[in-house]
């Protein structure tokens, strides 16, 4: 067995020496604490733990347990070395397992408080006679890859929380025994493991934005800033409650730095906007004056809204990462799509536009998959699914040819699936007038669908946008387009987004798909949500 601590020993004999000079007990002393010689022995009993029992075990608070099935490849690839001899590292992910509350995660799984006392504790020897720094490496290593586990995800059966016709998961796939090996053989692992733990969660931005508006209210829920009652609260107004309306702004993401001391009870303007966004996202009357209404909404404790926080980061542990450089994506609680590209740090929206998506019996599956062509003045042929629903009985093969009375309008966005769900134009506009827009049978109606077209045959086939413009304004001839670079599109369910000034919004659960995924990861939502 190799082991790095070897690097240690210098001139041993000169070491020796000095202590035989100074007396027997002085050379106990230091055969017991020198170091390599004590990491060499932890190497020893870790190898040990493993001897007969494929899982290995260590103790936690003098209990035996199994330790995660990565423990044991871990360590066999490095020889039963020891992982965690640098305090700096152990505080690091002691740290993050704590955080892992802003993933809406619960850090007492990783068992926290246990692993604090052990880094913490002098070298000695446990009740069950192994060192007590076998325990403690192990127990590091197997938190890590349970906290890996949970923030890859998912942390549900998705199957026995939905039917396969509402959602079709992408499960991420990550290296985490190449991962923690990686960061732990670094010059610097304690920030090489910050780094790892990082690269385990989903890398969207929206995913970190999201996080980072729950991070916020779990800091603020022991000093959550209550506004009195009083008079209403107008713009211009200065009152001593304006500072509790401020820090509230601030931790729902509108507000910016607190002012100076003699403008903080002054309720300025950048201030009245905050209100007024926040008043138009949750349906308030949106005058900035806060009033019975908007001080109840204000005050509404942060227990409100951390259960739709959590369940919504769960669902991004459900896409595929990356998202794609340049993808479609339609969230459809808010009945829109984006057409986003990635400029390095964030995702710009090159298109939003509203959608009509399926009614509740005719949900859209929550599904990604790849684009790959876009079909000019389609046909239509009318799914039996459909005929019963319209003519009684099937009826046999219906085709609607080409033409200013077919369903699909001018043209259709394919990508390939089993639910034969796809993106199109529609000869029926009004629906994206509404507020509610499940409407349709399952596949999504855009709003201004030859802007998409435009956008996206622009972007992978080199076409200028007059060429899209003479087919739409051409005849009803069926022409199909190839797209040269297939483009990923993304149907996904959000409930709670976080724009990008940083405010929360949310979306009703258009669907009641909120529910059953609360009841499945232990969630209580407020009775008006569920």
């Amino acid at each position: 067995m190799s082991h790095r601590y070897n690097r240690l020993r210098i001139h041993p004999a000169a070491v020796l020496g000095l202590l035989l000079s100074l007396g027997g007990s002085a050379l106990l002393a230091y055969l017991d604490t020198r170091p390599w010689a004590r990491w060499e022995e932890v190497g020893m009993q870790i190898e040990q733990r493993f001897e007969g029992d494929s899982l290995g075990y260590a103790y936690l608070d003098g209990e035996r347990r199994a330790l995660h099935p990565h423990v044991a490849v871990f360590y066999g690839r490095r020889g039963f070395e020891p992982a965690w001899p640098d305090p700096a590292a152990r505080d690091t992910l002691l740290y993050l397992l704590e955080d892992a509350e802003a993933d809406g995660l619960d850090p007492d799984a990783y068992h926290v408080d246990a692993l604090r006392r052990l880094s913490a504790a002098a070298p000695a020897r446990s009740e069950a006679g192994d060192s007590l720094q076998t325990d403690r490496d192990l127990l590091f290593t197997d938190a890590f890859f349970r906290l890996g586990d949970d923030l890859v995800g998912p942390n549900v059966e998705i199957a026995e929380v939905y039917r396969a016709t509402q959602w079709r998961p992408t499960r991420r796939t990550l290296d985490r025994v190449a991962l923690l090996a990686e960061a732990i053989g670094t010059e610097d692992p304690a920030g090489a493991v910050a780094r790892a733990v990082d690269r385990l969660r989903p890398q969207a931005p929206d995913y970190h934005a999201l996080r980072a508006a729950l991070r916020r209210i779990l800091d603020a829920r022991d000093a959550w800033p209550t506004l009195l009652p009083g008079v209403t609260l107008t713009p211009g107004d200065v009152s001593p409650r304006v500072p509790a309306l401020r820090a509230r702004m601030q931790i729902a993401g509108y507000g910016g730095p607190t002012p100076s001391d003699s403008t903080a009870l002054a309720y300025d303007a950048d201030l009245a906007a905050a209100v007024r966004r926040y008043q138009a996202e949750r349906g308030l009357d949106s005058t900035g004056v806060v009033d019975q209404a908007t001080r109840a909404a204000l005050n509404r404790r942060p227990d409100d809204l951390v259960p739709r926080l959590r369940l919504n980061l769960e669902r991004w542990r459900w896409l595929p990462d990356p998202l794609g450089d340049f993808h479609v994506f339609v969230n459809i609680p808010a009945y829109e799509l984006a057409l986003r590209a990635f400029d390095g740090a964030q995702f710009q929206e090159l298109l939003r536009m509203n959608v009509v998506v399926g009614r509740r019996t005719w949900a859209t599956t929550v599904m990604s998959d790849t684009m790959t062509q876009i079909v000019f003045n389609p046909t239509w042929t009318i799914p039996p699914s459909i005929q019963r629903e319209q003519y009684g009985s099937y009826q046999g093969r219906m085709v609607r040819q080409p033409g200013p009375g077919n369903p699909l309008g001018r043209a259709k966005f394919l990508f390939p699936n089993e639910h034969a769900i796809y993106i199109h134009d529609t000869n029926a506009r009004s629906g994206f007038a509404r507020e509610v827009r499940t409407l349709s049978h399952g596949c999504v109606r855009a709003e201004h669908p030859d802007r998409l077209a435009a956008a996206l045959l622009g972007r992978t086939n080199g076409w200028a946008a007059e060429e899209v413009e003479a087919i739409w304004r051409g005849p009803w001839r069926e022409r199909p387009v190839t797209l040269d670079a297939p483009v990923p599109v993304h149907l996904v369910y959000f409930t709670a987004w976080v724009t990008p000034d940083g405010a929360v919004t949310t979306y009703d659960d258009v669907y009641g798909l909120d529910a059953p995924l609360a009841e499945a990861l232990g969630l209580v939502l407020p009775e008006r949500e569920g």
